[in-house]
């Protein structure tokens, strides 16, 4: 039984394609599964970019809202105090009108 040299490099050829191959499947693997990751990555960074815009955009509506609100309790101290007023001069009228 004589090994030919053309037999040996058939069968070494038919390895190294093999293993050529099994790196190269690896690899595309490998990228595909970084490109994968890179799209999870985008879209999680397009989502959190959004969500700033919308944090931002409610703490700008928190403050004016906080704003507003000061304005109101003011608005609303005068005004009790401007229902004390009254409420004393109605009382001064009624006991004037219950003397004569």
């Amino acid at each position: 039984m004589d090994i030919q040299f053309s037999d040996v490099a058939n069968v070494l050829m038919t390895a190294i394609a093999g293993a050529v191959g099994w790196f190269i499947g690896l690899k595309k693997q490998r990228n595909d599964f970084l490109s994968a990751l890179q799209s999870s990555i985008d879209l999680l960074s397009e989502k959190n970019r959004q969500l700033v815009e919308e944090v931002v955009l409610s703490r700008e509506e928190n403050a004016r809202v906080r704003s507003e609100v000061v304005k109101l309790r003011e608005e609303n101290k005068a005004l009790r105090s401007e229902i004390e007023t009254l409420n004393k001069k109605l009382e001064n009228i009624k006991t004037i009108t219950k003397k004569g």
